[in-house]
């Protein structure tokens, strides 16, 4: 027999016999296991040792299901095992599996309590940096509690947004989503709800004020009241009210609002007036033109037609200007 023929043939025994020759696979059992959410493979849950480099990887990655909801046990048997060697094409005959360790194997998942609590902080945070008004005009309170969140991740791989759902609202019942990421994906959406109250400075009657009656300081102040059913526009300044007309009686406290009050100034700009001037016992009237708008109690600017100076005084009427300055 020629030399390569006899190299060739002992080259295919050898193959044949290592091939078909029983690999030992020790498969050591751990008695309890955490992973991160994932599918389980058994080298996650045993440690895997076999001569055969290739046999020793296709066994660590037999695939077993995936990891448990969070705040549960997932028991993973030897005979589990056996059914899942022989899925995935392990030859149980040719190799000789050898079990180690415990009888099964317990598997949790990582996992973090995310506190209603702190859901509900962060969305309030959100809610109040948002805000176009300071804090002490406004109070939040939780409508409803928010039940705690288990989450199969560590803490640091878990960031928190928030939405708030219709934008434009600033009071009454308010809701928001906090949007729950683990690893930068969206893993759950909570909705939040708030009822807000809204308490600011306004402009109130200090008096009961007859229809028709003016506007002036005696008759109004500033008070803090809640306004959070008030949609309509109010006054932050008594002197934006001064000189104005009550179109209907208002009663004590009552918030003035533009329907309430005649806004018509009663001298336009340009209109021909009766200016007073006095000084003393000097007592002077002459005629003048209004170089603005404004109502009766309201200073301003008017021009001397016989001197042709302009000088400030207070509407006195829809007529007369009683020079100040």
């Amino acid at each position: 027999m020629k030399p390569k023929y006899f190299t060739l043939l002992l080259t295919t025994i050898f193959l044949f016999v290592y091939t078909t020759a029983a690999e030992e696979i020790k498969i050591d059992l751990k008695e309890k296991v955490t992973l991160p959410e994932k599918q389980i493979v058994l080298g996650d849950i045993a440690s895997v040792s076999c001569n055969n480099p290739f046999l020793l990887e296709k066994v660590g990655n037999v695939p077993l299901g995936n990891t448990p909801w969070p705040g549960n046990i997932r028991k993973i048997e030897r005979d589990i095992l056996t059914v899942r060697l022989m899925d995935e094409g392990i030859d149980l005959n040719s190799n000789e599996i050898i079990y180690g360790g415990t009888l099964f194997s317990l598997v949790a998942v990582e996992s973090t309590i995310l506190c209603g609590d702190e859901i509900l902080r962060v969305a309030k945070e959100y809610y109040l940096s948002n805000l176009s008004r300071s804090e002490d005009e406004v109070n939040v309170e939780s409508d409803r509690p928010v039940q705690d969140k288990l989450l199969p991740a560590n803490a640091e791989d878990i960031r928190l947004e928030v939405m708030q759902v219709e934008t434009n609202k600033d009071r009454g019942s308010i809701q928001l989503v906090v949007r729950i990421f683990i690893n930068d994906k969206l893993y759950l959406k909570v909705p939040v709800f708030f009822h807000v109250r809204i308490y600011e400075t306004i402009v109130t009657s200090r008096k009961k004020i007859d229809r028709n009656d003016t506007l002036t300081l005696d008759n109004l102040m500033m008070s803090k009241m809640e306004t959070t059913k008030f949609y309509r526009t109010m006054f932050s300044k008594v002197e934006d009210l001064i000189g104005k007309r009550a179109l209907r009686s208002i009663a004590p406290n009552t918030p003035i609002t533009p329907e309430i009050v005649d806004n018509s100034p009663a001298i336009k700009k340009g209109d021909i007036i009766r200016v007073f001037v006095h000084s003393g016992n000097l007592h002077v009237i002459t005629k003048g033109v209004a170089k603005e708008d404004g109502c009766i109690g309201k200073i301003i600017k008017v021009k001397n037609i016989d001197s042709n100076k302009e000088l400030y005084g207070v509407v006195e009427d829809s007529t007369a200007v009683k020079i100040v300055f």
